[in-house]
């Protein structure tokens, strides 16, 4: 069988890679009339991407990765701008912690927002499937919209809206103030608090970077105990990640997944312990990464991270490729 997306999973930086990171990367809001739309990658939820410069050289794509605890560069990129070697980070992949080499990024503009002094960590651009990743270093401060109908993501940040792609996202303007309450994880995810799967209370984060949901050991027992069948939930499916590591996971239907109010009904779901739930203390308790599959199923989707907040608006039908169908093929 062929394995998914070997891009599947960046789960975050080790913590002295995402401290040294943070603190420096100063963000410059450009006059309004400055921005430009930034174009994005044509399936929008299946990789989420925007164009960046670095170091005043570009566009280059970067995804939208809020699984990443950093922003990171392809080892391609990195020696096509000379950029200068700094100390090996960790970095947190699909099954243990790899350390890599890392460089360090003068300047980073995104659609009139630049980042000074960050330090990012190199992986294989082989494995990434794009120039770079921009993680919650970056995109920790903001209101991050993404519009699923229009094809377009947005920042904001003290009443100051950034938009990346050619559509503008007015609709995201009247989304509900408020969303699903959320704690801070270890590097900055929003941990979700109201998600259920099959009536199984779920600690749940969002990686927009990953293309499949993935729940850990402790959900795939309790979803199975509550089955009168019992048994094995599903078969085998190989994972890939961006360190280049694998595993086997398990393909399920769930009968029944909701975040907050919203349901969502009958779901194919993988299970595997990733090493992500360990690094995010969610290993021993139900716990879910949400990837883009998920996400494409709603119009709206808002990451308040100021606020601590998610918001899911406008449910619909299912409209992207699940990973059931992706193994049909």
């Amino acid at each position: 069988m062929r394995g998914l997306d070997r891009r599947l999973l960046l789960a975050g930086l080790g913590a002295g890679a995402a401290t040294a990171a943070l603190p420096a990367a100063a963000q410059e809001l450009a006059a309004p009339d400055a921005i430009q739309p930034v174009q994005l990658l044509a399936n929008l939820f299946t990789r989420v991407g925007a164009a960046v410069t670095i170091n005043g050289r570009g566009p280059f794509v970067f995804v939208i990765d809020t699984g990443a605890g950093a922003t990171a560069v392809s080892d391609t990129l990195a020696a096509q701008l000379e950029l200068p070697a700094r100390e090996p980070v960790l970095v947190h992949g699909i099954t243990t912690a790899t350390r890599t080499e890392s460089v360090a990024v003068d300047r980073l503009l995104l659609s009139g927002l630049g980042f000074r002094d960050l330090h990012c960590p190199v992986l294989p651009a082989a494995n990434l499937g794009a120039d770079g990743l921009l993680g919650l270093d970056v995109l920790g401060r903001f209101r991050l919209g993404f519009d699923v109908v229009r094809r377009s993501a947005s920042l904001s940040i003290r009443g100051v809206r950034i938009l990346m792609g050619g559509a503008d996202m007015t609709t995201g303007t009247r989304l509900p103030r408020g969303g699903l309450r959320s704690v801070r994880g270890r590097f900055g995810q929003l941990i979700l608090t109201q998600v259920t799967v099959e009536g199984v209370p779920t600690a749940a984060f969002i990686d927009s970077g990953a293309q499949y949901s993935i729940g850990n050991t402790a959900l795939q027992q309790s979803v199975t105990a509550r089955r009168n069948e019992g048994g094995r939930l599903a078969r085998a499916v190989p994972l890939y990640g961006v360190t280049g590591q694998s595993l086997s996971a398990d393909l399920a239907r769930v009968s029944d997944l909701r975040f907050g109010a919203s349901r969502l009904g009958p779901t194919p779901l993988l299970f595997a312990d990733l090493h992500c739930f360990q690094t995010l203390e969610l290993a021993d308790s139900p716990a879910l990464l949400i990837g883009a599959d998920l996400l494409g199923r709603f119009r709206h989707v808002v990451l308040d991270f100021p606020n601590g907040t998610v918001t899911f608006n406008g449910l619909r039908r299912q409209t992207t490729r699940t990973i059931e169908d992706e193994l049909r093929r």
